[in-house]
């Protein structure tokens, strides 16, 4: 049996032996993907006065049997920034997408000013996501203006209503 060696075989087989977290920038900044890996979004959520939760999917293939990704672990990195040009970096990091998460990855991030506007934003390899833009809260006790709130949920209305008792 004959194997043919190939960059995209390399790469798979680094990542899936946990080499590619290890390796050379050069090499983990190849092209990793098909596809461009972002294509479910990013969100942001559960702000706090110094802080939010960020949250994005890698699944270049999202209809495809695990969205497009091989069964390996794949490093992400992300950054916070007070500009959306992200020239004010203020908060960064790498987590690993792990595919028995479906490599979704959730970052809390800590340590920011109280009610401010931050921008947000992944990256992989060469791929970024696109820019997400959350709030932190104010400081408890501080006087408002107003007060908006936004609520969302996640829910298969095809299945039916998770509220209704069955």
């Amino acid at each position: 049996m004959s194997i043919t060696t190939t960059r995209r075989n390399v790469l798979a087989g680094l990542t899936a032996t946990g080499g590619l977290l290890g390796a050379p920038a050069i090499l983990r900044a190849q092209q990793l993907f098909g596809a461009w890996p972002f294509t479910l979004g990013v969100a942001a959520g559960d702000p706090s006065s110094d802080g939010f939760v960020i949250w994005t999917r890698l699944a270049p293939e999202p209809l495809a049997e695990h969205g497009g990704m091989p069964i390996a672990p794949v490093p992400v990195d992300w950054e916070v920034a007070t500009d959306d040009r992200f020239r004010q970096i203020v908060a960064k990091g790498s987590v690993v997408a792990r595919p028995e998460l479906a490599h979704a990855v959730h970052v809390e991030v800590a340590g920011l000013q109280p009610g401010r506007e931050h921008f947000y934003r992944f990256m992989v390899g060469r791929e970024r996501s696109m820019r997400g833009r959350a709030k932190t809260l104010p400081l408890a006790g501080s006087a408002l203006d107003r007060v908006r709130f936004g609520v969302a949920g996640c829910q298969a209305y095809e299945d039916g209503l998770y509220t209704k008792p069955h």
